[in-house]
């Protein structure tokens, strides 16, 4: 049984040349704490309508805009730009649609904080999209360290050139993720999921012990990927290699029902992994403290790497602020009249 599930491990080299999945977000923030949202995917099948990694459609609110890209010469393929549009009280209410506990969805986190100083009233907010890996079985900390922490949060934005030796590291650290860290977790994955099987069958104690003596050719399919980005794990294949005698139609579908939690995670990171970014806020008031790859005025622009979101949490933020008129006047016509007492009291 061939799983087309290897996508995510054999793709992640090119990480740096994705653009598959090119999505944009914008978020008008106004003072009152509402927020107006947009989520578009730039280029994409017309199911992005109805079924997608943020899992946002009409039926829960959303406006929906669907254009159809034109074709490419000799292709038959229609891809289409969908635009979805909400409005939002607060973020909180905006983290209850975007932010909820989904192996298979995106997470995004937003904040808005608004501080009164007298002479200066403060807006703060910050988008934060959680990791995207959905592994269960392994941690990314026993295969990413400080360092490798570091060297991703100082990454630029998308398109952004970096120095030879920042290259030469780019390149072990997509080495690290796609040779170790992906491939392991695809494993234990499947690993668990075989033993499972050996156990539903009540095959006996023997067949496990057969399949933990032989971890190794278990991990080697694994670890075979065709050039289509496609698994070549077989799980009928692996039985028969180790003469585990189970019923194949039996086996096949007991397999692919304990599999199917993993495989709808691994097409999200498939998905998320193969995506272009570019987030956009629009601020209200002047903008004086942000992370922001780029500003224009009130407007602000980031187009991470998916590096940054891999196994961490990637935040955008902003701050704003207005001069408050009236607390200025009152301060001002304070300390006139301070002066001027002070300067009447001084003659007398």
């Amino acid at each position: 049984m061939k799983t087309p599930t290897m996508v995510f491990c054999a793709g992640i080299i090119l990480i740096m040349m994705s653009c598959e999945n090119p999505m944009s977000f914008r978020t008008k923030v106004n003072e009152d704490g509402s927020l107006e949202k947009a989520i578009t995917f730039e280029k994409g099948d017309g199911e992005l309508a109805t079924n997608n990694a943020f899992g946002i459609s009409e039926k829960n609110g959303w406006s929906l805009k669907k254009e159809q890209l034109p074709q490419e010469k000799n292709s038959d393929k229609k891809e289409y730009r969908i635009q979805f549009n909400k409005n939002f009280k607060s973020a909180d209410e905006m983290n209850n649609e975007l932010d909820i506990n989904s192996d298979s969805l995106f997470h995004i986190h937003s904040t808005f904080e608004k501080k009164y100083r007298w002479f200066y009233s403060y807006i703060k907010y910050s988008e934060t999209i959680r990791p995207i890996n959905r592994f269960k079985l392994i941690s990314p900390t026993n295969y990413f360290n400080l360092e490798d922490s570091a060297f991703i949060q100082r990454l630029p934005a998308e398109g952004k050139s970096i120095s030879k030796a920042d290259s030469l590291y780019l390149d072990l650290l997509n080495e690290k993720i796609t040779d170790r860290f992906a491939t392991m977790g695809m494993y234990l994955e499947y690993y668990q999921a075989m033993e499972e099987v050996v156990k539903k069958n009540s095959l006996g104690n023997q067949w496990l012990d057969t399949l933990r003596k032989n971890k190794d050719l278990i991990y080697q399919q694994v670890t075979k990927g065709g050039g289509n980005g496609e698994s070549d794990f077989n799980f009928e294949k692996v039985l028969e290699q180790l003469k585990i005698s189970l019923p194949k139609e039996k086996a096949a579908k007991d397999f692919a029902t304990l599999t199917k939690d993993f495989n709808s995670r691994l097409n999200f990171m498939s998905f998320a992994r193969d995506g272009k970014y570019l987030n956009e806020f629009e601020m209200p008031w002047t903008v004086i403290y942000s992370n922001a790859d780029s500003v224009e005025g009130n407007k602000l622009y980031w187009k991470p790497l998916v590096h940054k979101f891999v196994y961490m949490d990637y935040e955008m933020f902003a701050e704003s602020r207005k001069i408050n008129l009236w607390e200025t006047v009152i301060s001002v016509v304070i300390l006139a009249l301070t002066a001027f007492v002070l300067t009447r009291s001084s003659k007398s």
